[in-house]
């Protein structure tokens, strides 16, 4: 099984609403990434204030999104928060729930969008970087003929050779430093 298949499921459509703003995914995005911080650093890193920025993880934390993470603070003055938990959800889980498929539509485009500004940022990172980056980094979409059982199987290769690159240390053997690589992949059927 793939890990990501061990993650909760979100099927609470008043939770899955909590990810329909757009900043709260970022500071999920960002807890994830970079592990505890305060609702000022996050605020600093997003370009909010802290005091919004301890709105939305306070609702986050309601769902157990987020998690406050004491253990993070040096003298116990400041408030850290860690993620919790990813959302993941299944769109069909709310096929028939009217006011669940439109929250996970919703929370779709904003996932989509936000996507669309991170390919953007790291088609910038590449040139930044230079080196062999230009040549590694790659889009593809190949358009396959699959059945839902093939696709299913599919999915499940992918997430294996996935999971043989999760946790690799942050150089190689040789000191070479390892970037953060996004691998965004889709599967679904659709008409040209």
């Amino acid at each position: 099984m793939p890990a990501d298949e061990s993650k909760p499921v979100t099927q609470d459509v008043e939770a899955l609403k909590v990810f329909a703003h757009p900043l709260r995914l970022r500071l999920s995005r960002l807890l994830n990434a970079e592990g505890p911080a305060t609702a000022s650093t996050l605020g600093r890193a997003v370009g909010a204030t802290p005091s919004l920025v301890s709105y939305h993880l306070r609702a986050m934390a309601k769902f157990g999104f987020v998690v406050e993470a004491p253990e993070a603070g040096q003298d116990g003055r400041e408030r850290y928060w860690k993620s919790a938990q990813d959302l993941r959800f299944r769109t069909g889980d709310f096929q028939g729930d009217d006011i669940g498929r439109e929250v996970s539509g919703t929370v779709i485009r904003v996932i989509e969008a936000e996507r669309g500004e991170r390919r953007d940022e790291g088609y910038r990172r590449v040139l930044e970087l230079g080196g062999r980056w230009p040549e590694a980094s790659f889009s593809t979409a190949p358009a396959l003929r699959l059945t839902a059982e093939e696709l299913l199987a599919l999915y499940g290769e992918l997430m294996e050779v996935v999971d043989r690159y999760r946790g690799l240390p942050e150089a190689t053997g040789d000191g070479t430093p390892r970037e953060r690589v996004l691998l965004e992949m889709y599967g679904f059927p659709y008409a040209p």
